[in-house]
């Protein structure tokens, strides 16, 4: 996965961006912990350029590799964002592969993307997630994954007030209290987005967590912007490991803070 705030850019940066590119990432990734490729999906969801962070995120997401289509990165240069997130899916076994679980996911001003899963979702926790949703959130559920639970579930804190840092914290403090004493493999790279901020997380179960970097130089020095992405878009300097148990928040109007999970309070 890859989020971007900082000033507008084609959303095909996202993408094909870089000698480690996330189209690169789809065959030959480097920090992948489970699977090989990721070819099952590819999405990306980008904000108006003009007022920043204005209405509902454009989709564009497909259950196919990223490869498929030659015309995706023609059609996205005819865009510009000052904020956009992308990503591309390695399913997790027992998920459907349908186009409801392709991320981004999006919903009102929100985008979400999950890199991670919940071991075996749809007989350990997949209940207790949905019965954690409030009707009116409830009835948008469309599929059966453990991203769209996981973003249904950010959508009730911020429904009820909270921070995007905040709902984002609940959401990684309930799942692995659920997960509690089961014996789950959870990893939680989440990442999401409400055209303004840009909040990513690296969380989950075990002490060998899913990848995550970022870099407050943009896509090449110089350029102004924050990235925060699952691998190094590039081999260039700046590129910053994120630690796990972490929340990243950044904003359009700038700077970037990186700070402990357990210090957030989620209401």
């Amino acid at each position: 996965m890859v989020g971007y705030l900082g000033p507008a850019r084609s959303p095909a940066d996202l993408l094909f961006h870089g000698t480690h590119s996330l189209e690169h990432q789809s065959h030959s990734p480097r920090e992948l912990l489970h699977g090989t490729v990721n070819v099952d999906g590819y999405g990306v969801a980008w904000y108006p350029e003009d007022p920043p962070g204005a209405g509902a995120p454009v989709r564009i997401a497909e259950a196919r590799p990223i490869w498929h289509d030659p015309d995706l990165e023609p059609l996205l240069r005819t865009v510009r964002a000052r904020a956009a997130l992308a990503a591309i899916r390695n399913t997790t076994p027992g998920i459907p592969t349908d186009r409801t679980g392709v991320a981004p996911l999006t919903s009102g001003p929100w985008a979400f993307v999950l890199n991670g899963f919940i071991q075996d979702f749809r007989r350990t926790l997949m209940r207790p997630l949905h019965s954690l949703l409030p009707n009116p959130v409830y009835q948008q559920l469309q599929g059966g994954s453990d991203t769209e639970a996981l973003f249904l579930l950010l959508q009730t804190g911020l429904r009820e007030g909270l921070s995007l840092s905040e709902a984002t914290a609940r959401v990684v403090h309930r799942t692995l209290e659920l997960g509690d004493g089961e014996g789950l493999e959870i990893q939680l790279n989440m990442l999401t987005c409400d055209g303004r901020t840009l909040v990513a997380t690296r969380a989950g179960t075990e002490e060998e967590q899913n990848s995550l970097y970022v870099r407050n130089s943009g896509f090449s020095e110089g350029d102004g912007g924050f990235i925060v992405a699952s691998e190094a878009l590039d081999d260039e300097s700046g590129w910053q490991p994120v630690p796990p148990g972490t929340l990243v928040t950044s904003t359009l109007d700038g700077g970037a803070r990186i700070e402990p999970l357990a210090s957030i309070d989620d209401g």
